[in-house]
């Protein structure tokens, strides 16, 4: 257990306090990473409503270092925790079908008179404004990829969504640089600020020039699968093994080095086809389609591992299909401890992905794992000046709760479906 008063100072972001009232990936993602790089982060959830990420991996792996508070924002008296955490708080981030907050009386603009300052982060599969007959509409990450238009750039015949939760983290890295820019505002301003996010919207901004494309001058390029739908030689190409590999030879000086090694001449060697400085052509074009069939010759003619030998060695950028058996076995990997351990207070001693984003002077860590719900109740109630008599009459009205790690192995069936749970 861990309160407001006695967190550890570690990272780049130390000192930065955040309150998060979301749920699931797209809204939490955010205040998790910043946590890793030591920001305060309170997950704050409601006594009948624990996050629906709990009971699974997910919790653990994405809520690590941070602080559980359990409380009826419904209630006067979760309400009134809810504002002395506004109150403490320097980014509050919630994620809800849009307008949520407005309906509970805790707009912005109510917020405000609370903490003048703090940075107000909204994550909504929508959005807070638009047509209203969307705003209010709930949404998961499915949603976010059929709804996005990115689904239908994936695939072959029909449109693929991409696993796991595409639309979620990419809404929660939006969020997390969001949060951060909101917050920044507002030390140069002295003023509050508030960001609207749309789930939906942050996929759609990585769809590159797609949009534009087909907005502008109406092309539309096709699902393809893992063959580039516009780039010649920036593919996955299957070998003579049967193993595949994706080969990307763009770029000027790559295809220099590059075109030899598969039969094609060197740009500026007299070939029409490649004059000086070519870095690289349509794949649905003759000139695209020459390049190709080179390609496919001579990864016929070798097997995967001579085919990834000779591209690194000609610094041809490459790459075959990791498995999760490869990525935890590889000596990269292991050498940047993108594969870490640490003890977690549910699964107990667990083995995920470690810490991203390698700060040099002011290092990011993992002190503690997710919390269990409501483990930190008492210790955060304290802090914000409550007797423990008066903590006892919270959780006996059922404003707050929590659970132990008996109660949440059993709640969730942990032993069921956890392999490493079992003989527990």
């Amino acid at each position: 257990m861990a309160g407001l008063k006695d967190f550890p100072k570690f990272g780049a972001l130390a000192g930065l306090n955040i309150l998060d009232s979301g749920s699931n990936i797209a809204g939490p993602l955010g205040g998790g990473l910043l946590a890793e790089c030591g920001a305060t982060v309170i997950h704050f959830e409601g006594p009948k409503k624990p996050d629906n990420q709990r009971g699974w991996y997910g919790y653990p792996q994405n809520h690590r270092n941070q602080l559980s508070m359990v409380a009826d924002i419904k209630s006067e008296e979760g309400r009134d925790i809810f504002l002395k955490l506004i109150q403490w708080a320097d980014i509050w981030v919630e994620s809800s079908k849009g307008g949520q907050y407005d309906r509970l009386g805790l707009s912005d603009e109510e917020i405000w008179k609370v903490n003048p300052k703090i940075a107000i982060v909204h994550v909504s599969g929508y959005g807070q404004t638009g047509d209203p007959s969307y705003v209010t509409r709930a949404s998961y990450d499915a949603v976010g990829q059929a709804f996005s238009g990115y689904m239908s750039l994936n695939g072959t015949t029909e449109a693929l969504k991409i696993n796991p939760y595409l639309s979620d983290f990419a809404c929660g890295l939006t969020t997390c640089w969001a949060m951060l820019a909101c917050y920044v505002s507002t030390i140069l301003t002295g003023k509050g600020e508030s960001v609207d996010i749309a789930q939906y919207e942050a996929l759609a901004r990585i769809m590159d020039g797609r949009v534009m494309q087909f907005a502008t001058d109406g092309v539309k390029v096709p699902r393809t699968g893992n063959k580039d739908g516009q780039a010649a030689l920036f593919s996955f190409y299957t070998c003579k093994d049967k193993r595949t590999i994706f080969i990307g030879m763009t770029g000027a000086e790559v295809c220099k080095r590059g075109f030899p090694v598969i039969g094609l001449p060197v740009p500026g060697s007299g070939d029409p086809d490649f004059p000086e400085g070519f870095t690289g052509w349509l794949i649905d074009s003759p000139v695209g389609r020459r390049m190709e069939a080179a390609m496919e010759k001579y990864v016929a003619e070798h097997t995967m591992e001579e085919v990834e030998a000779v591209m690194q060695e000609n610094q041809i950028p490459c790459q075959r299909v990791y498995e999760l058996e490869d990525c935890i076995s590889d000596p990269h990997w292991k050498a940047r401890e993108t594969i870490t351990e640490w003890d977690d207070p549910m699964l107990g001693h667990v083995t995920g992905l470690g810490l991203i984003n390698k700060f040099k002077n002011n290092p990011s860590k993992i002190w503690r794992g997710a919390p269990l719900f409501g483990m930190d109740n008492r210790d955060i109630l304290r802090d914000l000046g409550y007797t423990d008599e008066e903590i006892d009459g919270l959780y006996a009205k059922g404003i707050t709760n929590e659970f132990d790690r008996d109660t949440t192995i059993k709640r969730y069936r942990l032993k069921e479906v956890i392999p490493h749970m079992k003989d527990e």
